[in-house]
């Protein structure tokens, strides 16, 4: 079994071997996937972290034979990039390099990291966390506010809705599918507005009833979620009512506590 990882902030997944296919999601560093074949120039991989299956080119990552006994399944990061982006140092070929938001540091904080035959080590602590349940949401998300919506992005250089969601559950110890559809799978029903709590997702349909749209509530009726960028708006059993352009956008479907 051959499993890889990117030193790159992140690495495209693509729905085809094509640079111009849609981009489903994101290969983020510190995270693995396991090779399910190649095509010319790319390599059919699934993501360790969510299953999610796609191409990526085969320049961008560094790969190895699993080792004897080695499963398939989720590293436990002991630290995750909670700001938009981070500043580390490849000290084997002397080069600084950017990390975003959800990118994953596989060592104890602080300490340097050896990754796939380098080694890196961080330039501060900052930005930085441990992921766990006290965890503190609003914090997280306010430093989120104004980057770029992103189709296929779960990563500080770009959201999008079930990106962004996936990302936050992450920070306080919960693993949840990629899309909305499969999220929204998950957990209870929460049918009264008076009942939500800081942490549950609200999904939002369209007029085929299909679930498009998700966001996580935060404290006092408000919601963070990707659209035009990452953005807190209110919410109301309506659904979500845009600051800015002053009206409703989104029609709520359902909000799931997980």
């Amino acid at each position: 079994m051959i499993k890889g990882t990117t030193f790159h902030a992140y690495l495209p997944i693509m729905l085809e071997p094509d640079h111009r296919s849609q981009m489903v999601s994101q290969l983020i560093f510190g995270e693995e996937f396991t090779m399910l074949g190649k095509e010319g120039a790319w390599l059919s991989i699934s993501l360790d972290f969510d299953g999610t299956e796609g191409w990526v080119v085969k320049q961008g990552v560094k790969m190895k034979e699993a080792e004897i006994g080695e499963k398939k399944g989720v590293r436990r990061p002991l630290s995750l990039v909670a700001l938009p982006s981070v500043t580390i140092l490849d000290l084997t070929v002397g080069q600084h390099r950017i990390l975003p938001a959800g990118a994953i540091w596989n060592s104890d904080l602080g300490e340097p990291l050896d990754w796939y035959g380098h080694q890196f080590e961080a330039m501060s602590r900052e930005g930085f966390l441990k992921p766990g349940p006290k965890i503190n949401l609003q914090e997280i998300g306010k430093r989120m506010v104004s980057l770029p919506h992103m189709p296929g992005g779960r990563s500080g250089f770009g959201f999008d809705g079930p990106g962004l969601v996936q990302f936050l559950c992450r920070m306080i110890g919960k693993q949840i599918p990629r899309t909305c559809q499969l999220q929204s799978e998950l957990g209870t029903n929460i049918n009264f507005m008076n009942e939500v709590e800081e942490g549950d997702l609200a999904f939002f349909d369209n007029e085929e009833n299909e679930i498009v749209h998700v966001g996580m509530i935060l404290r006092d009726g408000n919601i963070l979620h990707s659209d035009t960028c990452v953005s807190i708006d209110l919410l109301d059993h309506h659904g979500i009512y845009s600051n800015e352009q002053e009206r409703y956008t989104h029609k709520l479907r359902v909000i799931k506590r997980i």
